[in-house]
């Protein structure tokens, strides 16, 4: 309740984002590795079980849905970065602060504009990567963030402040009721 400032929302934006992302982009990654794996090595293999099923029937079966249900990865994780967009000026907005911290709310800002450029290089140099690029591709509104990092934290950072310092100096708030 007596929070006076969300000064770190930023920086740990940038870092759960990547995180999230990357931690997506791999499990997707193992899923149709494994499919294709098990495909390649199990297929035409008969089971003997009586009911005529083969292995490509049990793989497609297993892992088959499992590749499949994690294809809503893509849009989970475009999600989860937008709810924490959206917890970062609903915090804004509930921080009672003073005029005071505008000058060094600007200062945090620069430094995670400054901060998201080797974030985003990072993020442009594994999405290049040989072996996960075609998961890194079905990721876009993902990819579209993570690339455009700088700008995205200078718009949420700017926005955050005016939603933070709108709110700045009401009488109420601060005991001086006349």
């Amino acid at each position: 309740m007596n929070k006076k400032g969300a000064f770190a929302d930023l920086f740990i934006f940038m870092i759960f984002a990547f995180i999230i992302v990357l931690f997506c982009v791999v499990m997707v990654y193992i899923a149709n590795t494994t499919r294709d794996q098990l495909h390649e090595t199990m297929d035409g293999m008969d089971l003997g079980d009586g009911r005529g099923n083969n292995a490509s029937e049990v793989i497609d079966n297993t892992m088959g849905v499992t590749a499949l249900s994690f294809t809503t990865l893509y849009w989970i994780s475009a999600l989860l970065i937008f709810g924490m967009v959206l917890g970062i000026f609903i915090g804004s907005y509930l921080v009672t602060t003073k005029p005071v911290f505008f000058i060094p709310y600007v200062f945090v800002v620069i430094i995670a504009i400054i901060v998201s450029v080797p974030i985003s290089n990072s993020y442009e140099t594994l999405s290049n990567n040989a072996d996960l690029s075609s998961t890194f591709n079905n990721f876009e509104a993902s990819n579209f963030i993570m690339l455009n990092l700088p700008i995205w934290i200078t718009i949420i950072g700017f926005i955050g402040g005016i939603i933070m310092f709108s709110r700045m100096g009401r009488r109420e708030e601060f005991g001086f009721v006349t």
